[in-house]
């Protein structure tokens, strides 16, 4: 290298040093507290990949009239009904990118760790944005009907009812849009489906307003959720019609306000608070499930999911797809005419989120619409 570093040894050493990267190598600030979308959501095996023009995937929203009792010699009339509806979410594509200069590999071609660290740091830096990214739009809704560029977050699926009910129900019928300043924004359709109860009545999530009690109410109001969400699918022949109705992949996320309050409740030992709610290894537990700590839900959305949130979300119905070779697919370093010693490195990823069934993906409890 004494005579300089070639075009094609830029692209080798810039490729053959991000292959050599360590994930613990390098110390930075996190903007957010908890990073659940790319440590979870994404690196798990409820994300699915797939293929097509969009994500894809079938409800039946009403009962098949085939089952009668009978007489002896009554007459069969076979009746073949196609209940199956199809719920579609456009993809959302999300990229990140760094770049390095020539030169820079020049200037330090004597020193390969100071390559390495440089390379290192970019990426690193290009890695975090696109963290920062997934989590903030995870709990958002997309900004208006024609908005393409943002997923359909949590608050998509699972959402407020459309008027005040503090004893709560499957009345989460109509999710609101992202809008600036925090208007009311109501969309037409989740999924492609009509998110009306005349036209769909199953296609509702839970929902209750705690009016901001976080006492002994919100405890109540948890319990009632579990119960009425936790549905016990029929067996047939002994096979259960639907496995993934149990919790066993089930969260609960909140933010500050909400925890403080539970952990206040959770120092309690008297029968008023029961064997529900407690402290486990740091953590706030309610049946066993810890509480995570979304900070993004510190800001009060009025419309979108209202005050001092907890959403429950029962993974194996909600979950991100993930576009077949686009799952954070990284090129080798290219440069262009424009910057002829410019080498850039791109991260493409293109998803989905996809609830397949709003009545059993979980709830939402919060002071309905900011206590509006």
């Amino acid at each position: 290298m004494a005579g300089g570093i070639t075009i094609a040894q830029a692209i080798d050493l810039g490729q053959a040093t991000l292959e050599s990267f360590k994930e613990d190598s390098l110390q930075y600030t996190l903007k957010h507290n908890t990073y659940e979308i790319v440590n979870r959501w994404l690196a798990s095996d409820k994300m699915v990949l797939d293929g097509g023009d969009r994500a894809e995937a079938y409800i039946q929203l009403k009962d098949a009239t085939n089952a009668a009792h009978v007489r002896m010699y009554d007459v069969d009339t076979p009746n073949v009904e196609n209940l199956d509806k199809k719920i579609t979410v456009n993809w959302t594509h999300a990229k990140t990118s760094f770049s390095y200069e020539m030169k820079e590999l020049n200037i330090n071609s004597g020193n390969m760790r100071r390559i390495y660290n440089l390379l290192l740091s970019r990426k690193r830096a290009a890695y975090k944005a696109l963290a920062d990214l997934l989590e903030e739009a995870a709990w958002r809704t997309p900004a208006a009907a024609d908005d393409d560029l943002n997923p359909f977050g949590i608050p998509a699926w699972v959402c407020q009812a459309d008027a005040d009910t503090a004893t709560g129900d499957f009345n989460g019928y109509v999710p609101d849009y992202t809008v600036s300043g925090d208007t009311e924004s109501g969309m037409t359709t989740i999924g492609g489906l009509t998110c009306t109860s005349t036209s769909n009545a199953r296609w509702a999530s839970w929902y209750a307003d705690h009016n901001d009690n976080l006492g002994d109410n919100l405890l109540k109001l948890l319990r009632k959720a579990f119960r009425k969400t936790k549905f016990q699918t029929p067996k047939l022949a002994g096979q259960a019609i639907d496995p993934d109705s149990a919790f066993s992949n089930f969260r609960l996320y909140t933010n500050d306000t909400v925890l403080d309050s539970l952990e206040e409740l959770a120092q309690k030992s008297d029968d008023s608070i029961g064997f529900d709610l407690g402290k486990y290894a740091g953590n706030v537990v309610f049946k066993g499930i810890p509480f995570v700590y979304v900070d993004q839900l510190d800001t009060e959305l009025t419309y979108v999911y209202g005050g001092n949130p907890i959403f429950g979300i029962n993974h194996n119905h909600f979950y991100p797809i993930v576009l077949n070779g686009e799952n954070f697919r990284i090129n080798p370093p290219i440069n262009s005419r424009e910057q002829h010693n410019v080498f850039t490195v791109y991260c493409d990823l293109t998803y989905a989120y996809m609830c397949d069934n709003r009545r059993q993906a979980g709830f939402l409890l919060s002071d309905w619409e900011g206590g509006n």
